[in-house]
């Protein structure tokens, strides 16, 4: 248990993290990198998170005004549909009546002749009959022409 608290002890007192220090201007550093002030630090942070918000705020804006723009092309769509299908049910109505207008003409136009068809050709079978029977008893009563 000891041994275990000592390594974990040991292990973290070496942590860089503790061995940081602040080093003043012109001071030799321990190590190399880039070395910042507190002011140049929190400046950087703060413009960090100004320009993140910068870029949430453009988005949001190009956002918006997507929808916007998406909105009105669907409202001029929709406009477009309700005039097609008030421009097919106005095609609909005149193709409707105009069936209604032709059914009515050939209903005025078209009569039943067949009974009429039907006296007309019994009575010419009939005239046509006597008229051969008529001509047929004249023969028969005509004198000859070869005399005999």
């Amino acid at each position: 248990m000891i041994k275990n608290s000592l390594f974990t002890f040991c292990l973290f007192m070496s942590s860089q993290a503790l061995g940081q220090t602040a080093i003043d201007e012109g001071q030799s550093a321990p190590e190399d990198g880039v070395f910042y002030t507190n002011a140049q630090a929190a400046k950087m942070i703060a413009d960090k998170k100004a320009l993140k918000e910068k870029h949430k705020l453009e988005l949001e804006s190009q956002k918006e005004e997507s929808a916007v723009v998406c909105d009105g092309e669907k409202k001029i769509k929709d406009l477009y549909l309700d005039m097609e299908k008030e421009r097919s049910k106005l095609l609909s109505d005149l193709k409707d009546k105009q069936i209604e207008n032709l059914y009515k003409q050939l209903e005025q136009e078209s009569h039943d002749y067949s009974m009429l068809w039907f006296a007309g050709g019994a009575t010419v079978g009939a005239v046509a009959s006597v008229a051969i029977f008529f001509a047929a008893t004249q023969v028969d009563k005509m004198p000859s022409l070869t005399g005999n």
